[in-house]
């Protein structure tokens, strides 16, 4: 204090961070970032992937009732008058097909032309499902915004699901559709090998040539009933993730939706639902691909059929040896180009 009576003022002065103190701070937020990123990752895989096979035990507990009431399993074929419109139960059809899409979910998108599936005509739907409509499917299509809402069906994955860099685009029947499960009705597809079994090709083959009616098919898929209910239970799937199809399509090794790894969620004929690991063993076990010919395959704990028509003899790499094949297409989905007399 001045002999005034003023105090005087001391300027304080502040020190910032030197750029080597930031450096440091920001070396540590990315070091944490580095440690944690992956962990967060994986914990937001592994809660998807538990939704995952959530969803498959649901659809697994729909095919034991359905099986319960009618005796059938969920692989069948669908008869058609090309393009694709409905047949009359006392009628016939000129296309015999199969679809991966066809066992549940929502209506296909209206962009699909041959393959396209009203709910009404899926027959899983109806045990995880309220409020279906009575009546059979018209053949008039749904627009995308009326179709029904089906959550089940869909994978946590789908809509930033990519093919793995292995053959068509998982939505190459509809290019302007990006999810599967908006365009197919669903992330998961049914096992396309149950079809090549022996006494399944036998039975369309005694069908013979003439008029393809609904009663003929309706046969047909009870003998695929009646075989398939024989083979393991714990072992064939029903359904998978569309990855699953892709890999055993394209013979190639292909990780999983919810996995960096070749594991692929399914649930199988007995109901349960748990991971599949298709390597690329089991693949090369079935030979080598042929564009146009599917092979069934088989891993450790999964099967898709139990006797193959490949098994009773080699066959040769040409795409023109078809012996015993009728389901010869080059279409992952089988559903086979458009005017064809059948597809797969």
């Amino acid at each position: 204090m001045t002999p005034m009576g003023h105090v005087t003022s001391v300027r304080e002065t502040r020190r910032g961070f030197t750029l080597v103190e930031l450096l440091v701070v920001i070396g540590i937020i990315a070091l944490l970032i580095a440690v944690l990123l992956p962990a967060l990752q994986k914990a937001r895989m592994a809660a998807g992937n538990a939704a995952c096979l959530s969803n498959l035990r649901q659809i697994g507990q729909a095919t034991i009732m359905y099986r319960a009431d009618t005796g059938r399993i969920p692989f069948f074929f669908i008869l058609r008058n090309m393009p694709w419109q409905p047949v009359s139960p006392d009628g016939s059809g000129n296309a015999l097909w199969w679809t991966a899409f066809s066992a549940g979910g929502k209506t296909t998108h209206p962009t699909i032309s041959v393959g396209y599936m009203d709910d009404r005509d899926k027959p899983l739907n109806q045990y995880v499902y309220k409020g279906l409509y009575p009546d059979k499917w018209d053949g008039t299509k749904a627009a995308a915004d009326q179709r029904q809402p089906r959550d089940v069906f869909r994978c946590p994955a789908d809509d930033n699901m990519s093919n793995g860099k292995v053959g068509a685009a998982l939505n190459y029947l509809g290019p302007t559709v990006s999810s599967p499960y908006e365009l197919y009705g669903t992330s998961y597809m049914v096992n396309r090998g149950w079809m090549y079994d022996k006494e399944i090709v036998a039975a369309y083959s005694a069908m013979g040539t003439g008029p393809m009616t609904t009663a003929k098919v309706n046969y047909l898929n009870k003998v695929a009933s009646q075989v398939t209910k024989r083979w393991n239970a714990t072992r064939t799937y029903v359904v998978a993730d569309i990855r699953f199809i892709w890999s055993v399509f394209y013979h190639k090794e292909i990780a999983g939706a919810h996995s960096r790894q070749p594991t692929h969620n399914a649930v199988f004929l007995d109901g349960h639902a748990a991971p599949a690991f298709i390597t690329q063993r089991n693949l090369d076990a079935s030979g080598t691909r042929v564009v146009g010919r599917y092979i069934p395959k088989s891993g450790d704990d999964w099967q898709e059929v139990k006797n193959s028509i490949y098994a009773s003899y080699p066959y040769s790499d040409s795409a023109t040896d078809n012996r015993s094949d009728p389901w010869y297409s080059p279409d992952a989905f089988g559903i086979g180009p458009p005017g064809a007399s059948k597809g797969q």
